[in-house]
């Protein structure tokens, strides 16, 4: 900075005095500055990345882990589905081992014999218990298991259990008790699980038990907790080390055991149902040590009541199953010895014997149900539901016997079809099936089917099924709805009036081709909805439907009395082309009018 000084009169100085001045850059712009920010920025975007590409890695460890995850619940899931499926497919052949065993032994008189079919029928149902098994713990990994509380009194209901041992008690040699402090007690719990558990602990201790042992049951009140019932199982058996005791009733878990003898040949799944189906109960099951020898369980359940109706549990004996459950109103007794006699006289005015339709793909089992049944029906059979569903309509079978798993059309679908439709929709159908599940059961008689039977079944208790849907099916049909004549009806003094003009005006123009609902309705006075409804609440038909009655039965007093043939009477009542009157007649009447005319024709 360089300054010169003037004086007020003018003279100014010949020298400028400086100054030096320096200015330093602002500290964001120096070298430093940016030597400074640009590690920043390059930092930044490194740790960046970095951060992204972790993200990415974790993103895709996750993912791999969430597939690995999927790809072994898949395989858990069609292991599942096999063993499944293999139950299911199991029952069927041992209802054909089942079912026509129980029909011997009630033949052979041979005692020697006898004792021959008991031993392969309890290994049989041994057999079922397994497979039943199978298909809990498939429920309870898919969806969980769930109670069906009703109310009853389980001592009587564990006795009965204990009861159905006793030959297998003296069979082994081995001494059973029972004992109850109570003499009964009301509480609600679910038949079918506590069953099991109990036939579960009874089989292990029959299992590890010598000969000469003895297993005990005992119920009691829970003295250290009110309001709980204890059930005791012990035996005097070969017992359970302490270190097998925690994880006894671990799933698969199987305790090994030194002697060859009671080496365990079971699944390892049994004691796991027995803690699920208790855990349900919100009880609790643990094993001690028996005094002695032998291992005691100790299963602890509360007392409880629900607000259901009381039902009589039936005891989870070898010779009681569930698909013994009768119909409702209906009393569960063996078949009488006279049964061809009582079909006889019930059906005195009919000559042949009601016709059963049986739907299944296994071949096996068709001939069994058609050996079986035969006595009492005549037996027609189809492959699949959609064979089936294309015999019904010409059939028009008394009652129908469908299996639920088969190709092409499943058993469900069949049901669907013939009761929605309109031929169809009073014939019994009973589904004969391996599923067992509650649900399944829902799911067919939601659909419409009459009845459920599970696989094996006992036949004589499918007989007494049959012959009562088709007993109650009559029963229905007898109070059907008016059926309109051409000359003389049967209807309420209420609507007469209306039904008889309808008829003449229909005979009146019985001839016309082009006579229609509007026509009708404006002959009789009405709009066309009024007569919708109106006919439809009296005949059960609609207005064009019962158009079609009045010449279809026309034509039939026609085909009796007169000598004209059958395209000459289609054309006179009013039809275009006698094929399609052909079609109403044999839908009207089951059989097309040329052999109608032939049968009735004078």
């Amino acid at each position: 900075l360089k300054v010169k000084a003037t004086h007020s009169d003018g003279y100014a100085s010949t020298e400028a005095a400086s100054l030096k001045i320096v200015i330093l850059p602002p500290l964001r712009i120096t070298p430093w500055a940016y030597i400074v920010s640009a590690l920043l920025i390059v930092g930044v975007v490194s740790f960046s990345l970095y951060a992204v590409q972790r993200r990415e890695r974790n993103k895709f460890r996750i993912r791999q882990i969430e597939e690995d995850a999927k790809k072994r619940e898949e395989l858990s899931q069609m292991k599942f589905r096999f063993f499944t499926n293999v139950s299911h497919e199991l029952r069927t052949p041992l209802t054909l081992i089942i079912s026509p065993m129980e029909s011997m032994m009630k033949e052979i008189t041979d005692e020697k014999l006898h004792g021959k079919l008991q031993l392969m029928y309890r290994n049989a149902q041994r057999l079922l218990n397994l497979v039943n098994q199978l298909l809990d713990f498939r429920k309870n990994e898919m969806a969980g298991l769930h109670l069906t509380l009703s109310e009853g009194d389980i001592v009587a209901y564990v006795r009965s259990i204990c009861a159905s041992f006793l030959m297998l008690s003296e069979k082994k040699h081995v001494h059973l008790t029972f004992f109850s402090a109570m003499e009964s007690l009301n509480m609600s719990f679910d038949e079918d699980k506590i069953g099991k558990v109990v036939m579960n602990l009874l089989s292990n201790a029959f299992k590890f038990t010598p000969d000469g042992g003895r297993v005990d049951v005992a119920l009691e009140m829970s003295k250290e907790m009110s309001g709980r019932l204890l059930i005791k199982v012990s035996d005097t058996g070969v017992g359970i080390r302490d270190e097998d005791k925690e994880r006894i009733f671990e799933r698969f878990y199987q305790v090994e055991q030194e002697e060859p003898e009671h080496q365990s040949t079971g699944s390892g799944i049994g004691l796991s149902l027995v803690r699920d189906f208790v855990t349900l109960h919100e009880g609790t099951v643990r094993v001690v040590d028996n005094v002695g020898s032998g291992s005691v369980f100790l299963i602890e359940l509360p007392v409880k009541h629900v607000h259901v109706s009381p039902s009589k549990p039936a005891p989870l004996a070898e010779e009681v199953e569930e698909h013994e459950e009768l119909l409702p109103d209906m009393e569960e007794e063996p078949l009488p010895d006279d049964l061809p006699d009582d079909m006889e006289e019930d059906n005195e005015d009919e000559k042949e014997k009601p016709l059963a339709l049986i739907v299944d793909d296994n071949e096996d089992l068709v001939a069994f149900m058609k050996d079986s049944l035969s006595l009492y029906f005549r037996i027609q059979s189809a492959s699949n539901g959609r064979e089936a569903w294309q015999k019904i309509p010409e059939l028009m079978p008394d009652v129908i016997v469908s299996d639920v798993m088969m190709p092409e059309m499943d058993g469900n679908e069949l049901c669907r079809w013939v009761k929605t439709d309109k031929r169809t929709s009073d014939i019994p159908m009973i589904l004969l099936t391996a599923r067992q599940a509650v649900e399944d059961k829902v799911e067919g008689l939601t659909i419409g089917a009459d009845d459920y039977v599970t696989k094996p079944f006992n036949v004589e208790i499918l007989i007494l099924r049959m012959r009562k849907l088709i007993d109650l099916s009559k029963k229905r049909k007898a109070k059907s709805l008016i059926d309109p004549e051409p000359s003389e009806i049967a209807i309420t003094s209420l609507d007469e009036k209306l039904v008889e003009n309808a008829i003449k005006y229909v005979e009146a123009n019985i001839g016309r081709c082009d006579l229609s609902v509007e026509e009708l309705s404006r002959g009789l006075g009405m709009s066309r909805v009024h007569l919708y409804k109106k006919l439809l609440q009296i005949t059960g038909k609609t207005p064009i439907e019962f158009i079609r009655v009045i010449r279809l039965k026309r034509a039939a007093q026609m085909l009796r009395e007169s000598q004209q043939n059958v395209s000459e009477i289609a054309y006179q009542l009013g039809f275009n082309n006698p094929k399609y009157f052909s079609k109403y007649f044999k839908d009207e009447f089951g059989v097309l009018p040329s052999v109608y005319q032939e049968r009735e024709g004078k």
